[in-house]
């Protein structure tokens, strides 16, 4: 018995320690975009994202370039001080894709509001592939 049992229990382990590993590598992806994204720094969140995904961010970027600089300011000013959560992390299509849940703590509100975005692993890397809900 004990020798059934002791591959199986190593078995166990090793899903454990590579299942944890991997949400792990996609909550430091994921909380690295957030950071970049709502500093509005899109060139840096850029870089965490796929392609097609950079190109929305560089789109965006552009729009907010060509705002009145006061309010461009104000809008900095306050995006600086938003904090965000992770709410929970979940791998699908086995493993090649993530989405996570997410909260935005806003400055001076009592109400969060919650949001989502999807990763790719993409070349060993876990990438920002979309925004949601």
């Amino acid at each position: 018995m004990k020798k059934i049992l002791m591959p199986i229990l190593a078995l166990v382990m090793i899903i454990m320690t590579s299942c944890s590993g991997k949400e792990k590598a996609i909550t430091q992806s994921t909380i690295a975009f957030l950071d970049a994204y709502f500093k509005i720094d899109y060139n840096h969140a850029g870089t965490l994202c796929t392609p097609a995904m950079a190109t929305e961010l560089r789109d965006m970027l552009k729009k907010i370039e060509s705002l009145d600089p006061i309010v461009k300011q104000m809008l900095l000013n306050q995006s600086k001080e938003i904090k965000t959560e992770i709410i929970a992390v979940e791998t699908i299509n086995g493993g090649d894709s993530a989405r996570v849940d997410y909260r935005i703590i806003m400055p001076k509100r009592s109400e969060s509001v919650e949001k989502s975005l999807s990763l790719v692993l993409d070349k060993k890397e876990w990438r920002i592939a979309g925004l949601g809900k």
